[in-house]
């Protein structure tokens, strides 16, 4: 009898922790919600590094390197439970490179919705390797 006792609970503990949680990715614009957790995470991902890449200042990365045609930094930040960009912060090998990629970031439009954990909203970390290809002027 004790025996079965044990299982029962052992059974009824685990299946508490099999528990499977509803989680939505930040919804960017043009994004559409409704086609799942990997599309919202690829499109939102894909529309941010877009925003970044158009709105980055690539004469100033020319200026500062001009026997390069390339430059990387690591932003990282938080899509807040209201859908804004919060707590930014960028690494490259030059300050005014990560001063650049900081003042993009902060222009990012509002997301259509922030993170979402069992339905309700949630801070998202977001960290980006980017590569920005410019030209000589």
């Amino acid at each position: 009898m004790k025996r079965i006792l044990i299982v029962i609970l052992l059974c009824i503990s685990s299946c508490s922790f099999a528990q499977q949680t509803n989680k939505t990715y930040p919804v960017f614009r043009n994004c559409k919600e409704n086609l799942g957790y990997e599309y919202l995470k690829n499109c939102t991902t894909e529309k941010i590094i877009n925003f970044i890449k158009v709105s980055f200042d690539t004469e100033l990365a020319s200026n500062l390197f001009p026997h390069k045609q390339s430059t990387k930094f690591l932003v990282e930040f938080v899509i807040n439970k209201k859908g804004k960009v919060e707590q930014v912060s960028a690494k490259a090998n030059h300050r005014e490179v990560a001063a650049e990629a900081i003042r993009v970031l902060k222009r990012i439009p509002k997301f259509k919705k922030p993170g979402y954990l069992n339905n309700t909203p949630i801070d998202t970390p977001f960290s980006i390797m980017m590569t920005i290809h410019f030209q000589e002027f």
